[in-house]
């Protein structure tokens, strides 16, 4: 059994922000995609995909659920838990690394889930550098956000 998740002290809140919004074109560039990115329905919550020269990039704002305590419960027993720009999160990645995904607690409730599937074998390293950008975009509570 995980230990429970780590306390969250710099919250972030994510209700009502459009995933879309969050993801600079010059973190699309660093993730190898680029455009505007494509609302896509998900279960989680609002969902934004960029695709690229053989690579995509979602975005998925979980705001309805346990937050990430939830996910930790759920997740595969390849999952481990790290820390990403000083927030608790899950990894999961495929061998090789070509997928990868993090599940980044940014409050009690509030997750923001960031996967990159490609060809090249360096997707946890690319979300490494892409995703401490995106956190900072978030607003803190109280605070109007990107694209609320």
């Amino acid at each position: 059994m995980l230990p429970p998740v780590p306390s969250i002290t710099d919250a972030r809140d994510a209700t009502g922000t459009d995933p879309c919004a969050l993801v600079s074109a010059e973190q699309l560039a660093a993730a190898g995609v680029g455009g505007a990115g494509t609302a896509v329905a998900a279960e989680e919550g609002p969902r934004c995909r960029w695709s690229g020269a053989g690579a995509s990039l979602d975005v998925t704002l979980y705001t309805d659920g346990g937050g990430l305590a939830t996910l930790a419960e759920n997740s595969e027993p390849t999952t481990t838990r790290v820390r990403l720009a000083g927030y608790p999160a899950l990894e999961t990645f495929t061998g090789r690394g070509e997928f990868c995904q993090y599940d980044v607690g940014v409050s009690a409730s509030q997750v923001v889930m960031a996967a990159r599937d490609a060809a090249s074998p360096d997707s946890c390293e690319v979300l490494q550098r892409v995703l401490p950008g995106v956190l900072e975009n978030l607003p803190a509570p109280g605070e109007p956000g990107p694209g609320r």
